[in-house]
């Protein structure tokens, strides 16, 4: 039972390395929240909680042993979704003929191992029963004869752990401080709607990525903003990821390629920048050689680290590094001695650095990154179009547009497309689980000026106003804009404020004046001049397949 396991603390460790959040201040919500702005709409993005590094490299026999509440709780996700594959069993040979069959393991994902939903690693859906929380024994079947000892807190690599659960559990707590408690936006609980006649769906959307660290990052969060729904999967501490959670909180994901929230890396002139990248490239700058050579010169890692700097990676060379350590320390556990923290630090910059150079190129920005940013113009277009009976009763809103497309629905029983009834209508909040290549590029595209690797649990939020004041303001004339947004749409009295982490962003198109609330500055965009900062970054369909160019065939 999760009861067996510690329930999460709202105060984070000393060591964390979690994103800082606003302190909520009466101050504080005054400030930004003054009466006669009225909050329309918010879709918050966020980095996933702490996990342990995605490889191992830099040191031998290292456990991990911070899993014990993920562990349970994946296990009773997978079993949710019809995906649970117990430990003992051995994964089938890949067979797409054998899909559909009479043995359910043979998924899309296990019978191609390039397709499917990816709830990595398959290793790590293990069987979990309450008494393995205390003896880890695991039943490896012959007639329970025969037993291998595992450790239920063991974390496969790559896994989000006990405290990434918190630390997303304290931001889905923030959430709720700031959206319910403190400005009433939302419903007190989830089904308080329902009795309205209402449902989750009509106001709230969810959507993650397909990587079980993501999805359990959006569980952990959505326990935070309302703890102890649904009743049947609360135990009085926490609550358990199973088929009523997921009937309860629609969680939406998509098909890798149908995926907006990576790098578009199916396109060819954007994925060409980061195949094979070397360190001779980036270490031509001082400071980043200087990173090079107190990295190598380490009596701890030194020698490991220069072999794999040695050989190309994607994206960087100084991320696999820093990965590493950095989750180390996010784990209340030691660096080696001669590896301090300010050399952690410029790892991470120099990781961020290779990474994100490209973002800085507007084609870049439209080429991976375009189709994200639709996604978030149109939700903000729907909402800004909204009428006074939409905006108070959200059953009568439309349902989400184009935007939607490639949504599948996490159900009891497996992952499907949404029904007719279950496509959500344009939300008053949206949550999106993603990753740090989620985060750090998109603010980059809105003006962050930060220089170094965002750390788990970032989040982006884009919240979208209406001046009540605003009454017969003229409309903007001759302002670019997407081609997804109506040109009819009107504009006037709109404004959009960007914050990543606990820092408002200053969009640069919205610092002239006209382009900013009078009032709260230059960092409140008019909508206007938000459309107009991202009209440059969104394509059509036809000109982004034109200039991704083809993707050379791999030669044999």
């Amino acid at each position: 039972m999760l009861s067996e396991v510690p329930a999460p603390s709202l105060n984070p460790p000393a060591f964390s390395q979690a994103a800082p959040l606003p302190k909520l201040t009466t101050e504080y919500v005054a400030k930004m929240y003054p009466a006669y702005l009225e909050l329309v709409q918010a879709q918050v993005f966020f980095r996933h909680g702490e996990r342990t590094p995605v490889r191992i490299r830099l040191r031998d026999h290292q456990a991990w042993p911070f899993c014990q509440r993920a562990n349970f709780l994946h296990s009773e996700f997978m079993k949710a979704v019809g995906r649970f594959i117990p430990r003992e069993e051995t994964m089938p040979v890949p067979n797409p003929q054998m899909v559909g069959g009479k043995d359910s393991r043979y998924t899309e994902k296990t019978a191609t191992l390039k397709c499917g939903l990816e709830y990595e690693p398959a290793k790590w859906s293990v069987r979990l029963e309450p008494s393995h929380l205390d003896n880890g024994m695991v039943d490896l079947g012959e007639g329970g004869n025969r037993k291998k000892t595992w450790d239920p807190k063991t974390c496969e690599m790559g896994q989000l752990s006990d405290i990434g659960l918190d630390t997303l559990y304290r931001t889905g707590s923030f959430l709720r401080a700031l959206y319910i408690d403190r400005l009433g936006f939302l419903p007190s609980n989830p089904e308080s709607a329902s009795t309205q006649g209402n449902k989750l769906s009509d106001w709230l959307y969810i959507r993650s990525t397909d990587y079980s660290r993501v999805i359990q990052s959006t569980h952990a969060l959505l326990v935070g903003m309302y703890p102890g729904y649904p009743r049947s999967a609360w135990d009085g501490d926490w609550t358990s990821f199973n088929a009523d959670f997921l009937r309860m909180f629609p969680i939406h994901t998509r098909f890798h390629k149908d995926e907006t929230m990576h790098g578009n890396f199916a396109c060819y002139n954007f994925i060409k920048h980061f195949v094979d990248v070397t360190v001779d490239e980036d270490n031509k700058f001082k400071w980043i050689n200087d990173v090079y050579r107190q990295t190598v010169s380490l009596k701890s890692i030194g020698k490991r680290a220069k072999e794999m700097m040695g050989k190309p990676h994607f994206g960087s060379n100084y991320h696999p590094i820093y990965d590493e350590l950095v989750s180390l320390v996010a784990h209340g556990d030691k660096l080696p001695e001669d590896v301090s923290l300010d050399l952690l630090e410029s790892l991470g910059a120099a990781a961020y650095h290779q990474w994100t150079k490209r973002v800085y190129y507007q084609q870049d920005q439209r080429l991976g990154f375009g189709r994200l940013a639709d996604n978030i113009v149109q939700t903000i277009a729907q909402a800004a179009a909204l009428n006074k009976e939409q905006l108070a009763d959200t059953s009568q809103r439309p349902a989400l547009g184009s935007q939607k497309k490639g949504d599948l629905i996490l159900a009891p029983g497996g992952i499907r497309e949404p029904r007719k009834d279950e496509v959500p209508r344009v939300p008053k909040l949206a949550l999106y689980g993603g990753h740090d290549i989620t985060v750090g590029p998109m603010s980059i595209i809105m003006g962050a000026t930060n220089r170094q690797w965002l750390p788990f649990a970032s989040t982006l939020t884009f919240e979208l106003f209406k001046d009540k004041n605003s009454s017969g303001a003229l409309e903007p004339q001759n302002l670019p804009r997407p081609e997804t947004v109506p040109r009819d749409l009107k504009t006037s009295g709109y404004y959009v404020r960007v914050r990543l982490n606990d820092q408002v962003l200053q969009v640069p198109t919205c610092e002239v004046p006209g382009k900013h609330h009078p009032k709260m500055g230059s960092s409140m965009c008019t909508l206007a001049a938000f459309f107009e900062h991202l009209e440059p970054v969104i394509a059509s369909e036809k000109r982004l397949k034109a200039e991704c160019g083809t993707m050379p065939v791999a030669e044999d």
